[in-house]
Order: structure tokens, then C-alpha cells, then sequence
């Protein structure tokens, strides 16, 4: 064999060892290790549940295990920002709310993301409205006999929500700005305590989520007003939005959504689209979400993001009519 030969065959046969190692350690499929899916609330809460339902779904449709991991605090900001620092290889999920996209970023003085660039989103999988509600003997039966009391009798009357910032208290000054009515504001820590407070007479009406409070409407615990949400709640058909109420600039609807850093590859995305949509199809995940009180309701992740900024301005006007800010 000649020089020239023999460099030809020393070529072909380099190109054919990287032609049958570059998959290797390029064309790994996804996922082929664990993935996180990061909570920005303390275990037991709602979203916590949320991702517990769905984690061995998740686990048996990508083949790989679905940690959840809960990184609460910061009005949520604290889970998000990890996330949008995470590696974007798809590894690192968010399941995350109105909070971390709509609300915290444009009340704080400060958040280390983009609400509206560092992420892709994945899809939304559910949502669910609060709930206006007031005790069973309640001399309030309708969401207007409220604003007519308060007309008569300016700064008496008193509503509970679950924070500033929160839904609950955006939805309640959106109210009070419409009618042009004085109504104390109560925050509490949660849904739990501003139920506490209504059962009690500490205020007379007060927020909750439809998670935490439609068993309670159901067993006559406490009568429902109107829903946050613009149309009638599937879970209470009898109970009117707020919408019909006379309020649609005062709707607020939580949902809950998957969430990759911004750069995560197309493919990866549609890989994690895919096992998130099909496990919130599965029945038992329908069933265990009804159970909460969370409605499915999956929207792929283009649909997401448009939705997200168009809330986005939305909650910004509304933030600065009722002037809510956190220092």
C-alpha cells in the first residue's frame, strides 16, 4: 500500500469511529437522568399536592425518577429564580402560579428574573377561581347587598384575604375601586385563617380558594357570594361569577403551570409537553385534582406564555389603580 493510500484508509477509518461515537455522548434521548420539579410553596399546600399527584405519572411516562422539591418564600420569587438559573437541559422543572409571572414581580422592588423572558413555558394544567363567601347566617346574600351596606355605612364593614399581594386581596380592592366603596382589608396568613375569621365574625365575607373552600360551600360550612372567575365555577353551577356578580374587572382565576428555563432545546420541550399533558388526561389524575377542588384545564405552552402577558398587563393596571405594592 502507498503513502496516499494508506493516509485515505488511516482517514476513513477516524471518520467512521467518530461517526459511531459522536451518539454516544451527543444524541443521549431525554431524559435519561432524574428530573426536579421545583415547588415554590411549603409542602402540603395546594401546588405541593399538585406535583405529588402528578410526580409518578410524570415518572412512568419520561422513565426516569420526578423529584419534587419545595423552595418556598419570596412570594414565590425564591423557586422561580432557581429555576430560571437552572441548567436548560429540561432537568429543572417549575411548576408555578400567578404569583412568580403576574403578580410578586411587578409588587416587589425587585426580582433577579424576567417574569416574561426566562422562561419557556411547558403548559398550563389547571385552575381554579377564590371564592367570595360569608357565614350561613350571613344577612349578605348577594355580592351587591355587600356594596349597598357599605355605601350606607362607609369603613364599617371589613373582608379577609389571604396576603398582600395575593388573589384574594387583588380581586377585593378591584371590588372596592369599581363600587367607590370603603371596606376594611384584613390580611391573614392563608386561606385557612381568613376562613377562621369569617366562621367568627372577625369580618364579614373573606376570600378562599375554590381548593380550599368549595367542600365547605357543599356541607353548608359557609355560603359563597360569587366565584373570582369569569365564568360559573363546574364545581358550584349555582353560585355566580363575579361577572354576573357586576365585577369583571375584578376577576382573578389561579392556574398552575410547567415551566423550563428560557433556553431548554425545542425537542426537550415538546418531550415534557407531552408527558405533562397525557398525565393530567389520566383519569386518576382528573380525579385526585377534582378532590382538591382544581379543575383541569391544559393549554400548551405558545397559548401559555400569550395568556401570561396579556395577564400580565392586565394585573399591572389593575396593581396600580388599587395601589398595592410590597416594601
Amino acid at each position: 500500500m502507498n503513502k496516499r493510500a494508506a493516509l485515505r484508509t488511516l482517514g476513513a477509518t477516524a471518520m467512521a469511529m467518530m461517526l459511531t461515537t459522536v451518539p454516544a455522548w451527543a444524541a443521549d434521548a431525554f431524559p435519561s437522568r432524574p428530573i426536579k420539579l421545583v415547588v415554590p410553596y411549603a409542602a402540603g399546600g395546594t401546588i405541593d399536592n399538585m406535583a405529588r399527584i402528578l410526580s409518578p405519572k410524570l415518572q412512568a411516562l419520561l422513565k426516569q425518577p420526578v423529584i419534587v422539591e419545595n423552595r418556598a418564600g419570596g412570594g414565590t420569587t425564591i423557586g422561580a429564580d432557581a429555576v430560571a438559573r437552572a441548567d436548560a437541559d429540561g432537568y429543572t422543572i417549575f411548576l408555578g402560579s400567578n404569583a412568580a409571572f403576574t403578580i410578586s414581580p411587578q409588587i416587589m422592588p425587585k426580582v433577579n428574573y424576567d417574569p416574561l423572558k426566562s422562561f419557556a413555558a411547558i403548559g398550563t394544567i389547571a385552575s381554579f377561581p377564590n371564592l367570595i363567601l360569608v357565614k350561613p347566617d350571613s344577612p349578605f346574600k348577594t355580592l351587591a347587598s355587600v356594596i349597598e351596606a357599605a355605601r350606607k355605612s362607609p369603613g364599617t364593614l371589613s373582608y379577609a384575604s389571604f396576603g398582600i399581594g395575593s388573589t384574594a386581596e387583588i380581586s377585593g380592592e378591584a371590588i372596592k375601586a369599581s363600587a367607590k366603596v370603603d371596606i376594611v382589608e384584613v390580611p391573614y396568613k392563608s386561606g385557612a385563617l381568613t376562613v377562621q375569621a369569617v366562621l367568627a365574625g372577625e369580618v364579614n365575607f373573606g376570600f378562599d380558594t375554590a381548593v380550599g373552600s368549595v367542600s365547605r360551600v357543599k356541607n353548608g360550612q359557609l355560603r359563597a357570594l360569587a366565584t373570582t372567575s369569569a365564568q360559573r365555577y363546574p364545581e358550584l353551577p349555582d353560585v355566580p361569577s363575579i361577572s354576573e356578580a357586576g365585577f369583571p374587572g375584578a376577576e382573578m382565576v389561579a392556574w398552575v403551570a410547567a415551566f423550563a428555563p428560557a433556553q431548554t432545546p425545542a425537542t426537550v420541550q415538546a418531550t415534557l409537553a407531552t408527558a405533562f399533558q397525557a398525565a393530567v388526561a389520566d383519569p386518576e389524575v382528573k380525579a385526585s385534582f377534582s378532590n382538591l377542588g382544581v379543575v383541569v384545564k391544559y393549554v400548551g405552552g405558545e397559548e401559555t406564555m400569550k395568556e401570561i402577558r396579556k395577564e400580565y398587563d392586565r394585573v399591572g393596571g389593575l396593581l396600580k389603580q388599587v395601589k398595592i405594592q410590597m416594601n
